[in-house]
């Protein structure tokens, strides 16, 4: 058996991103190659899928999927034409309505777990849909069934908005060229070191109830970001 993994990138795209689009883009293709490195390495145990969820209000484009649960050994690269930074930035709605749907969608997949990363340079100003709170449930629901959760911010405190969000793993980085691309560097550090826990965890509980890989799943999620 493998385990199945939905990494999504909830990616803010308001306004404010404008002075790190270059870099942004091309840290998420890393983040891309990352994950096709991980599905080749660890083929015997793991299938990956990306989603990248682009979020703004206000702007000229609406929140949206660049990409939705596209198998890690067909996606192309994002372009410049497909994150274009404008508006506001509705937080809450862009997690709560992307967790939702992948909540649904793995559903139906034995030993499936999302690996969820929020990328924000900026605090909520603009949700109409989703509280913190409501949230905050959701993750908590999630993180119970072994779920990963990361959160990267700038300009913000981001540990204590990581907290109320109820996640554990975050990263703070300097909003300019070289913060944003040292930035993704350490998530993707930390991504490949998450798979390989994930390896092992997957060749420890091939053989056991769904329950007892969550909780080894638990386990692999802590520390994402300390080597």
């Amino acid at each position: 058996m493998k385990t199945k993994i939905f990494n999504l990138i909830i990616l803010d795209e308001s306004g404010s991103m404008d002075c790190v689009k270059t870099q942004t883009i091309s840290g998420c293709n890393e983040t891309i190659n990352t994950v096709i490195a991980a599905q080749k390495r660890y083929a015997d145990t793991q299938e990956h899928t990306v989603s990248i969820y682009a979020f703004q209000s206000a702007g000229e484009r609406p929140s949206r999927y660049i990409m939705k649960n596209v198998p890690a050994m067909e996606i192309q690269p994002i372009s410049d034409a497909d994150y274009c930074p404008d508006g506001l930035t509705p937080l809450n709605d862009a997690v709560g309505a992307t967790l939702v749907d992948l909540k649904s969608y793995t559903s139906g997949f034995p030993l499936a777990i999302g690996s969820v990363t929020i990328i924000t340079d900026g605090y909520e100003n603009s949700s109409q849909h989703y509280s913190r709170a409501q949230v905050a449930s959701m993750i908590d629901e999630l993180k119970a069934k072994g779920w990963n959760f990361n959160f990267i911010g700038a300009n913000i405190d981001v540990s204590s908005t990581a907290a109320s969000f109820s996640i554990d793993n975050s990263l703070e980085f300097q909003q300019n060229d070289c913060g944003t691309q040292i930035m993704f560097e350490q998530a993707n550090e930390g991504r490949m070191r998450y798979y390989e826990r994930m390896d092992g965890c997957m060749a420890d509980c091939c053989e056991v109830a769904p329950e007892e890989f969550a909780k080894k799943a638990v386990e692999a999620s802590k520390n994402f970001f300390n080597k």
